[in-house]
This record gives C-alpha cells, structure tokens and sequence, in this order.
C-alpha cells in the first residue's frame, strides 16, 4: 500500500498536536510496511527531500513560516492551496500512489484533486473547516452552537478577542475585504469536506461534522507511550519544595493561561508555563504584578517535553475554548500525572473518571480549589496518575491507533499490497 499524507507542517516544524500525531502514524505505518510519505512545506535549514524512521519527506510546499500573524496568514491562505495541487500531481505522476491523506488545511486542495480517482481521507483535527474563526468560541464567550453564517460571522467575530491564533485588532474587526475574504476561506475548507472519507480525532469532532451533515470515522491522536516516564523516586529535598504545575500551549486567550495564573492568587504553589503568544506579555504582567510564583519559558523541542511531565506534580489544561482533542490531558496520564482539565470538547472525553479533575472553562474559583484539593494530597495525585497511564494504554497506544487507520483504508476498498499488515 502507498500513501501520500499532506500536511502544511511536519516535525521538526510544529504548530501543535497534529503535527506530532501525523509523525507517529507516519512511523508507525512504515514499520507495518505500509509505503509512507508525506508533502510538507519548507522551512528554512531543513531538507527539501529526505527519508526518516522509513517515510519519505517531500518539503516541497509553500506556506506562511507561522499561523500567529496577519501576512504570514495571508500568504498560507494565498499561495497554500495552489502549491499543494502543484506537488501533490507532481508526486502522483512520479509515484503509484493509493491514497492521498489531507492533515488541517490541506483539505482545501481536495476538490481540485478528486480527478485522479485516488480515495481522499481527511483527518479533521482543528476547528478551520467547521468555524471562520477557527476556535467555535461564540461571540468570544462560550462554546458555538450554530453552523456560521456570513452575517453571523460579521457578528460574532466583532465580540471576540483573538481569530485563531491572532489578536483581534481593531483593523481586523472592521476591515469588510479582509472579513469577506476570511469567510472565503472557510467556505472552501468546509466544502472540501464533502470530497473526503472523513476521519474524527475525537468523538466530539465527529459529531460537530454529523451536525453539518458530514459521516466521519473517529479516530484518536496515537502517543508513544514508552517515552513517558512515571517519575517514583522523590527525595527529602523533593518533598520540601513546593508543589510544581505544569502548563504547556500557545499564550493566546483561548488556552486559558491568564486564568491559571488568577486561579494561583493565594497558593504556595511553583508554576512552569511553556508557550508562545500574543498574551505572552500580559501574562508576564500579571506575574510581576501580583507577585506570582509563575515563570514563563519559550516552547522546547517536543523531545523534550516528557522531562517536564516528570519534574511536574500537576498539570494544568485550563482551554476556554473547546479543544477537539486534549492531548496535553493524555501526555500528563502517559507521564503518571493527575489534570486538571476543562470540561469542554475533546478534554473532557480523554480524560476518564479518575484521572483528574475537570473543572468549568474559565471558572477561577473551581480551578482554585481543584489545584488546592491536589496540593494537599500526594496520594490522590499518585492514584490519579497510575490510573491515567493505564487508561491511556488501553486506547491511545501508538499500534492501536495505526491498526483502526489501517482498518479504515481497508474498509474504503483500497487494496493493499501486504495483506499481513491487515
């Protein structure tokens, strides 16, 4: 069997979860001895061909270098779509491809594609397909209920605070061109839909499509759980600090940051936070200001993130938004550490009774008091987090995911050229 993923972004060039998930598939897939490669965008210092853990990387696409500013999403938006058809028919053409697999974005070259009569999959993973604001945050309060309108847009977008990644200036919330042209988009990415066998990262994101009509087959992130380590040794020193919380993810409003630093006001608790964004420095305010035992640290490669899993004794997942997935929840459980989540989207599905703790979006008192109830009580952090291990074994365990994909192609009549991966 051979497959083409398309994705505008591959590791070592990571903008969140999907990224890292489409790398484990890719690997996974090529050890079954499934033919593996994957059309990417180029980046500066990386190769434009290379072949890694058995998958062929084509870094041939062209693309914004980051998702967080007004041109940069401008010229994805612009040269994007038309660069993935460019390399997907030069790929076609060279190679005996089975099937084409869109990640995020690159859904948007589907109807252009469809001609070669190859099966197209689309794993849905991000909210740019079903909302023009990519966050299905209504009016920047809570979570959409409505299919978007145009008029709808206009109105809601004018309340909220941050589109996608970006700030919400006043330019943009006025600008009728620049709001008609956002719409465009979304409007081409939602009826790519239609083009794809459909694959869900969660159950929620399933049934978001099925409310628009759209079929899907929920899929799961895959984790690599051997490279989460349970951290069971604490020294005398150890038990002598105070209690560490870990948040790790982009410092824009909708991760929720600034409400996990309100919620600290009054603990004897150490916060680590790891990201980048447009509210990185009101947040570094807010801890000068209130004088908070909080520092915050630029994103580190994503090999070293289970090291910091393992010096955390909690980790926070604090999203206002609904996430579609919750893999920062499934990392810490891998890691033997309790959450505490959000009960909104996809966190509130990862994380099972047991594993932590789920509190309202936004709710600072509650996150207080569930940060509290953990920071006197090692024990229930410790049950929590071998709970958690276990759960994500039973479901997330690299090979587990890759068989249900597998399982998926099969279903959708492509033939597969080793049966025994079957």
């Amino acid at each position: 069997m051979n497959i083409l993923f398309v994705s505008e972004y591959y590791p070592p060039k990571v903008m969140g979860g999907g990224e890292i998930n489409l790398e484990l598939l890719a690997t996974a897939l090529a050890e079954s001895g499934v033919e593996v490669s994957v059309l990417t965008s180029q980046h500066f210092g990386l190769p434009e061909t290379e072949q890694k853990e058995g998958v062929t990387i084509y870094r041939k696409l062209r693309t914004g270098d980051n998702p967080s500013g007004l041109v940069e999403n401008l010229k994805r938006s612009l040269i994007f779509p038309k660069s993935v058809v460019e390399e997907v028919n030069k790929i076609v053409k060279k190679k005996q491809i089975e099937a084409i697999h869109f990640i995020g974005t690159s859904i948007i070259a589907a109807s252009q594609l469809k001609g070669f009569g190859i099966p197209l999959f689309a794993t849905i993973e991000s909210y740019p397909t079903l909302c023009p604001k990519g966050d299905r945050i209504f009016h920047g309060k809570s979570e959409c209920k409505v299919k978007c309108s145009f008029t709808e847009f206009l109105s809601c977008q004018r309340d909220s605070a941050e589109i996608g990644k970006m700030k919400n200036e006043w330019y943009l919330k006025y600008n009728a061109p620049g709001l008609s042209y956002i719409y465009y988009y979304y409007s081409q990415l939602n009826e790519a839909l239609k083009y794809c066998n459909l694959i869900a990262i969660s159950e929620y994101v399933q049934n978001l499509l099925k409310q628009q009509g759209h079929e899907s087959t929920a899929i799961p992130n895959a984790l690599d759980i051997t490279k989460f380590k349970i951290d069971t040794i604490k020294n005398e020193i150890a038990k002598k600090e105070k209690t560490k919380v870990l948040f790790l993810g982009s410092l824009i409003r909708s991760k929720g940051a600034q409400v996990l630093l309100e919620a600290f006001q009054g603990l004897d608790v150490e916060c680590k936070i790891y990201g980048e964004g447009a509210l990185k420095e009101e947040l570094q305010q807010m801890i000068q200001n209130k004088n908070l035992s909080a520092t915050i640290h630029p994103p580190v490669p994503y090999d070293k993130i289970p090291s910091l899993y393992a010096q955390a004794d909690i980790v926070v997942f604090p999203s206002i938004w609904p996430e579609p997935f919750g893999r920062i929840a499934i990392e810490a459980m891998a890691a033997g550490k309790p959450v505490i989540g959000s009960a909104i989207g996809g966190i509130k599905e990862t994380m099972a009774e047991g594993t932590g703790i789920l509190v309202d979006p936004g709710n600072v008192q509650q996150l207080r008091e569930a940060i509290t109830l953990l920071m006197h009580n090692p024990a229930l952090r410790k049950e929590m987090g071998k709970k958690g291990r276990k759960v994500v074994k039973g479901l997330y365990a690299e090979e587990k995911v890759v068989q249900r994909l597998i399982d998926v192609y099969r279903d959708k009549t492509i033939a597969l050229s080793d049966p025994s991966i079957l």
